[in-house]
């Protein structure tokens, strides 16, 4: 019943935090790499989603030597020939393998088998936890993670009441969330509150074709499997999703070219799993990845790794972060299961 959701036609409104992800692809772009400068460098276009591991305030703070401190401070020793931590991706250029479609086939059918739980009210909302860093990049700046920090968001199951964004820390700390729009609003076939969500494609080339839909049509620079892969990251990022919807979400992804597997990830609580990864075709410099559990190939959360050095990023550095660590559904917005 949901293989005929209306597909969208338009570029998504601007995303909570692309303003983060813009500033530090403008200074990959904008700096030479130091293997050659051979590439053809392209103008930056927006992702059409943006998740929470591109979330925080921009932060001025000079790199010294090559170490990055976390929310306990302790002082973490990364490098080319470093272990993989959340900061670092010691092996960026070699450390990934094929097997997607396989990977992902298996997160598809776990997901398909999540339980349902307690039916879900429209006056309910959906609370997810996280926790979050990005980095600062600038010219004459270091660059380096801020500190990891929690991240907390109450969706409205049904989209018709605003929901909450607590960041300690950040300026969006304590913000409002705007009510989603209502069906036949402009906005509406991108909106993740989950009563919208219930309506998407549940067959794999149906998810798909959902997926490379966002975006401006005619427009010859965009690349739609670029956009399917974030768009499917935003979802997983920051959202709850319907069992039989999740499970073609996964499908899906594996159908997108150019998608491949790094065997060991580190999410933002330092949690190590696989992931399913794909280079940025607007930004060759970054790599984006999707981070499951090992064991129980549940989404634990994502990152952007630098693939390329610059005079002020080292290949391998980690640009963004994110952790999920709860999803549930409380009565009240504002309040923790």
């Amino acid at each position: 019943m949901n293989d005929h959701a209306s597909l969208p036609e338009q570029d998504l409104p601007p995303g909570r935090h692309r303003h983060l992800k813009e500033h530090l692809m403008r200074e990959i772009r904008q700096h030479p790499v130091r293997e050659g400068n051979t590439a053809r460098r392209r103008r930056w276009l927006r992702p059409v989603v943006a998740g929470p591991a591109l979330a925080g305030a921009l932060t001025l703070a000079v790199i010294a030597g090559i170490a990055v401190t976390g929310a306990d401070s302790s002082a973490t020793p990364v490098g080319s020939d470093g272990k993989a931590t959340y900061a670092f991706a010691p092996r960026v250029n070699g450390d990934t393998t094929g097997g997607a479609a396989d990977l992902l086939d298996r997160i598809a059918t776990v997901a398909a088998q999540s339980p349902a739980g307690d039916p879900v009210r429209d006056d309910q909302f959906v609370y997810i936890r996280s926790r979050v860093a990005a980095a600062t990049v600038g010219e004459g700046i270091g660059t380096k993670l801020a500190a990891l920090h929690r991240r907390e968001v109450w969706l409205s199951v049904d989209g018709t009441r605003p929901g909450l964004l607590r960041e300690p820390g950040a300026v969006s700390d304590g913000e409002e969330l705007e009510r989603a729009p209502a069906p036949g609003e402009p906005g509406y076939e991108q909106s993740t509150h989950y009563r919208h969500l219930q309506t998407l494609p549940t067959t794999p080339d149906a998810m798909l074709t959902w997926l490379r839909s966002p975006g401006e049509k005619g427009n010859e620079e965009r690349d739609p499997d670029q956009d399917a892969f974030v768009l499917a990251a935003g979802l997983l990022d920051e959202s709850l999703m319907p069992p039989d919807v999740g499970a073609a979400l996964f499908r899906a992804t594996a159908r997108i070219p150019g998608v491949v597997v790094v065997p060991d990830a580190v999410n933002a609580a330092g949690k190590h799993g696989v992931a399913v990864a794909r280079y940025d075709a607007y930004n060759p410099g970054l790599r984006d990845e999707l981070i499951f559990d090992r064991k129980t190939l549940e989404f634990i959360g994502s990152r952007s790794v630098a693939t390329k050095a610059t005079d002020s990023i080292e290949a391998g550095q980690v640009l963004s972060t994110s952790a999920v660590l709860e999803r549930a559904v409380v009565d009240t917005r504002g309040r923790r299961p």
